[in-house]
């Protein structure tokens, strides 16, 4: 009788530390809903832990439309047509908040029509005009305007929700940053939509270009941060890797623990590279390119593995770039501290070998 009880209890913890994770993402359809018999229990136990279910993570691809003028290969159409299925959300960068409150636009039907017959969610990009930052985020009335306009747009386009990217903002920004999160996200969760908004990394980035950014309050005010975890090396630094995997561990762990969850933190993953000159000016360089250049120029691409980034040297110019190698040991990080999911920056510009990674790695 003593064994009884004892391996009773037993079953009875591990009955509630199965329900416990089953009820962080994994399927509770079959948790027995009376009490069992000893017996019955081991025996249900061993098949519903065979049945659990992976947590669905979130594969955001960000798009960019050609520009003005350049062929439609140049954007990220063909990537979505035919990587969308890898993906479990899109993030046009469609929309600029202007000094005035008023957003414009260039949103493309073909691009929402596609992207709902493949399934996907969208949220679009939300960005600031640089000369209207204090405008939008420092004027409460121009404030609620934007958010008016923003919310509007969700509305009519039945978008799922919304990207959130207010850049180039000084650190005295920060509250005003967070008091128009504070305002959009009520809004935004009365109609059942869903909120990112991107911040910049916070662990080894100066302050001038990281200060606005209030991990905490932000997330009290929105479904996911997600972080921006590239351009560790951007267009006029030293040449260097996009996201050296030191750096980019220790941006995960902090946004976690600064947003007091790894459900709150979408983990940014770039895709493209910079082309540096003598003059430590970059020009940004997606992978086809890059492998289309090392070949031009004879030049060996290398691995640095202190880094986990490829990269090659030819006359003046160094270059720096992702590959599926790359991509593969970012997306290790992000598996291995169980965040919300990945954004990639941006589509159109990766290495083709990078989905069968991901597919790998978080299976959709």
């Amino acid at each position: 009788m003593v064994i009884k009880k004892k391996l009773s209890l037993i079953i009875s913890i591990m009955l509630t530390f199965v329900l416990l994770i089953s009820l962080s993402g994994c399927d509770t359809s079959n948790i027995p809903k009376q009490s069992v018999e000893p017996d019955q229990a081991v025996e249900w136990l061993q098949g519903f832990i065979g049945k659990l279910k992976p947590k669905e993570r979130i594969i955001l691809g960000y798009y960019e439309n050609p520009w003005a003028g350049t062929s439609e290969i140049t954007g990220s159409f063909p990537s979505l047509k035919q990587n969308g299925q890898n993906l479990t959300a899109i993030a046009p960068f469609w929309y600029r908040v202007g000094t005035d409150g008023v957003v414009d636009s260039k949103e493309s039907q073909d691009v929402i029509d596609t992207a709902r017959q493949m399934g996907l969610k969208i949220y679009p990009l939300v960005t600031n005009k640089r000369e209207a930052t204090e405008s939008i985020l420092g004027n409460p009335t121009i404030r609620s305007k934007s958010v008016d306009n923003i919310v509007k747009i969700v509305k009519e386009k039945k978008y799922d929700g919304i990207n959130i990217d207010f850049e180039l903002l000084p650190p005295e920004q920060r509250e005003n940053l967070t008091s128009f999160m504070t305002e959009l996200y009520p809004r935004m969760k009365a109609i059942n939509k869903t909120v990112i908004i991107s911040v910049f990394p916070q662990v080894d980035v100066h302050e001038s270009v990281s200060g606005a950014y209030d991990y905490q309050k932000l997330a009290q005010n929105a479904d996911y941060l997600q972080i921006m975890t590239y351009d560790n090396h951007w267009s006029t630094s030293e040449p260097g890797p996009i996201a050296a995997i030191d750096w980019y561990e220790k941006n995960v762990q902090y946004a976690i623990e600064q947003c007091g969850s790894p459900n709150k933190v979408l983990i940014g993953v770039s895709a493209y590279g910079y082309n540096w000159d003598a003059n430590n000016k970059g020009e940004t360089i997606t992978y086809p390119d890059a492998t289309v250049l090392a070949s031009q120029k004879g030049a060996e691409i290398k691995y640095d593995e202190k880094y986990q980034a490829p990269y090659f040297k030819y006359d003046d110019h160094e270059v720096w770039f992702e590959d599926a190698r790359s991509t593969a040991a970012k997306l290790n990080i992000v598996a291995k501290y169980d965040v919300a999911g990945i954004a990639i920056w941006r589509l159109g510009q990766e290495s083709p070998d990078i989905w069968g990674k991901v597919n790998e790695i978080f299976p959709k």
